[in-house]
């Protein structure tokens, strides 16, 4: 009897567990900050470079709010946006500003986010989640 009852309580407590969202990337909720650059031409940033040129890029979303904010050595303040959060599936989601402009169309890959930025010659701008 004492067996069945610790298999129901792990079974329960898996259960509990699995829909709570615990685990990494289930969700694309937290905060995320800019860790490589890969240029069109190959070209990659990491993060030790990012510092160095005093830039940081970090998107916190919650929701379907997502804040960014932009800091930058050339800037006297940062850019502070909001976009709206909308799923696409397949762990793709759009940031949109307003109604009808997407800022970005990201892809999440466990604790990595990624997206490419500019049309022509796009940079691949990789994130991290923050924990």
């Amino acid at each position: 009897m004492k067996k069945n009852g610790k298999l129901i309580f792990a079974v329960i407590t898996a259960g509990v567990l699995a829909l709570s969202g615990c685990g990494d990337g289930g969700s694309i909720e937290g905060t995320w900050v800019l860790t490589e650059e890969i240029e069109a031409d190959g070209n990659k940033i990491d993060s030790k470079e990012l510092e160095e040129m005093g830039i940081a890029e970090t998107y916190v979303i919650s929701g379907t709010e997502v804040k960014y904010t932009c800091e930058a050595a050339l800037l006297k303040k940062p850019i502070e946006m909001t976009f709206t959060l909308e799923e696409l599936g397949d762990n793709k989601y759009s940031f949109r500003f307003g109604d009808s402009f997407d800022f970005a169309t990201v892809e999440v890959k466990g604790n990595t986010m990624s997206y490419e930025a500019g049309e022509e010659d796009p940079t691949k701008m990789i994130f991290k989640r923050q924990k």
